[in-house]
């Protein structure tokens, strides 16, 4: 896992964005307290080792949901992610892709 280059640097910079949204000012009364570690690596090597040691390989289902038309018989939801048969519930996960 995470073999190439390539991921290691996407990654790392995901990573590094993700630290920078999560530090933004709106999320101040929302976020208490980061208590991943991540925010302790402030080095490149840092942050490739924290990755190292929390990625994990994972199948996410994707297609278990099928969308159609609006009014069709057939599928899980509609084109506005609506449960057919149900109200008040949506699938917004790849499941309906």
């Amino acid at each position: 896992m995470l073999s190439s280059q390539y991921d290691k640097v996407a990654l790392r910079e995901a990573a590094k964005q993700a630290i920078q949204f999560v530090a933004a000012p709106a999320w101040k009364d929302y976020i208490i307290r980061a208590d991943l570690g991540l925010q302790n690596a402030t080095t490149d090597a840092e942050l490739d080792q924290y990755i190292l040691g929390f990625s994990l390989l994972s199948w996410h289902g994707v297609g278990t949901a099928a969308m159609s038309a609006r009014g069709a018989k057939y599928g899980v939801v509609d084109p506005d992610l609506r449960v057919k048969g149900a109200s008040g519930i949506r699938v917004v996960d790849a499941s309906v892709l």
